[in-house]
């Protein structure tokens, strides 16, 4: 892209946002907080008029020249689909720019079909979503996929993802033959942050980080109102640190004593069946091995089983290393917990909020809060949304548009 051409969409980016976040606005105020000119806010607020993703009304009445106009966000006439492709399930919305579903399909995953097993999958997901828009003659502006990997922001491609068992995958190039419409992709704990940011606890914080507990873990680092991604985009693979170099536990990396390996859903689950087998007096020792993940192991624990206790407070303490670390590198206002673990209840995000602060500096007093996402398993799909008004709608315009 030009560097000019390059500016040109960071104006509109800048524009839309403002208009966005603000609901109502009037040309005036857009220049006065967006510190450009007036002929290129005219000619952005031109532009996005002809979109039909902004409105603009007279209002009021003026004493000599034009009067004033009240600029809105037309959310509820422009579509998206968002998908959350995980290793367990592909879930997947159809949806206005307010993040409200029109339609959702859930489907499993199957992974034993391999990538282009997955990508079969989901390409029959997005023909569903989009023969529903036909239907309803909805505005349809493209595809934002949040992905369980390391995606490259350069490149599009997927360079590794432990969970899925995949290297250097053209989630792009495998679609295309599903769809004609416009593709973002990025990795679900970062588009987790993004929808906080414009949908959640962004209306309160700037800088917070999300924290993804789910079959992997990672984070999603918001600063200053912006998405930090790193030099590749893949900025936040927390999840593969070492918590306990004495640990011979491993990832699906294959790196022993990470967070992942002892905290994630599937390091619960791996640790459960080890320990159920010598455990008689357990709920799990009647389990057989396929029978215990994450979810039989919370089950367990609130019967007062001491096993799955004992498993679950081990993770509390290694999930609390991993915020903390979080909170003192990067001086956030706020942690925001999301994913399948945390909907297992408020006994175990209240361990994890105590279990933090025995690493806090004693002698600041502030403390930062441990929030809940409140999208629940829709957390990534609402981010997805974000993803595609930044990298697909202000950068390639009407490309694919279905209308």
């Amino acid at each position: 892209m030009e560097k000019q051409d390059f500016k040109w969409s960071q104006n509109r980016i800048k524009v839309l946002q403002l208009i966005r976040n603000e609901k109502e606005i009037t040309r005036a105020d857009i220049i006065r907080l967006s510190g450009l000119s007036a002929p290129t806010v005219t000619r952005i607020v031109n532009y996005l008029i002809q979109l039909n993703l902004i409105q603009a009304d007279e209002v009021g009445s003026s004493i000599g020249g034009r009067p004033p106009q009240l600029i809105c966000f037309n959310s509820r006439e422009n579509f998206v689909i968002g998908i959350d492709l995980g290793a367990t399930f592909i879930r997947s919305a159809l949806s206005n720019l307010d993040g409200e579903f029109l339609f959702e399909i859930h489907i499993p995953t199957n992974l034993k079909k391999g990538f282009d097993g997955v990508m079969e999958q989901v390409g029959e997901v997005i023909g569903k979503l989009c023969e529903r828009a036909r239907q309803k003659s909805l505005s349809l502006w493209g595809i934002g996929i949040a992905v369980c990997g390391m995606v490259n922001k350069n490149t599009g491609i997927v360079e590794y993802s432990p969970i899925f068992g995949w290297k250097n995958v053209n989630i792009h190039k495998a679609l295309s033959k599903y769809t004609s419409l416009s593709i973002a992709l990025g990795n679900v704990t970062s588009l987790i942050a993004l929808g906080e940011l414009l949908f959640g606890v962004g209306k309160l914080y700037k800088s917070f980080i999300c924290v993804n507990l789910g079959y992997g873990i990672g984070a999603g680092i918001i600063i200053d109102g912006k998405l930090f991604e790193g030099v590749d985009g893949i900025a936040g693979e927390i999840g593969h640190i070492v918590v306990d170099k004495n640990s011979s536990r491993k990832g699906l990396e294959g790196i022993e004593g990470t967070l992942e390996a002892l905290a994630s859903g599937y390091g619960l689950a791996d640790i459960a069946r080890d320990l159920a087998k010598t455990d008689n007096k357990s709920i799990l020792y009647a389990l057989s091995s396929d029978d215990i993940e994450a979810k039989e192991v919370f089950d367990a624990a609130k019967t007062g089983d001491l096993l799955a206790n004992k498993i679950i407070d081990s993770a509390v303490s290694y999930i609390s290393i991993g915020i903390d670390t979080l909170v003192k590198l990067f001086n956030t206002e706020c942690i925001v917990l999301s994913g399948g673990l945390v909907q297992n209840g408020d006994i175990f995000i209240d361990k994890i909020r105590e279990e933090s602060k025995k690493y806090s500096f004693n002698a600041i007093p502030r403390s930062v809060p441990i929030r809940v996402s409140g999208f629940g398993e829709n957390a990534a799909m609402v981010g997805s949304f974000s993803l595609i008004l930044e990298k697909i709608l202000l950068l390639e315009g009407t490309k694919n548009r279905i209308k």
